[in-house]
């Protein structure tokens, strides 16, 4: 599932399978934390680990697919995402770049690929 998504127009069986994805993802890192820390305060607490799936992992290989993680950028923040795995194969665009790009913007990551390839070529 795309990680924009809007909510109002998700039909129910995405709302449920939404809803059953975040608790069991929650309820894993809860274990998994809880586990780590022990009976400890936790000392090194961050947003990026390693071993999360997409988040702060840009250019690293999805552990479900393989294929690069892509970030989406917007004002201080940004998204990463897989496009295999949560928008079928389609490039989320940004505002500045995609704007900048217009028709050359990659719409998928085939022609991610095809425009990096290009560049390559003398």
């Amino acid at each position: 599932m795309s990680p924009f998504a809007l909510t109002r127009k998700l039909g129910d069986e995405e709302v449920a399978r939404l809803y059953e994805a975040t608790r069991s993802t929650l309820t894993t890192w809860l274990e998994k934390l809880r586990a780590e820390a022990g009976d400890r305060f936790p000392e090194k607490v961050t947003a990026f680990r390693t071993d999360f799936a997409v988040h702060g992992r840009y250019g690293k290989a999805c552990p479900s697919c393989g294929d690069p993680v892509q970030r989406l950028v917007y004002a201080d923040n940004e998204a990463n995402y897989c496009a295999t795995c949560q928008t079928g194969g389609k490039l989320l665009a940004d505002r500045a770049l995609s704007r900048l790009l217009k028709d050359d913007w990659p719409r998928t990551l085939e022609e991610l690929e095809e425009a990096k390839a290009a560049r390559r070529e003398p």
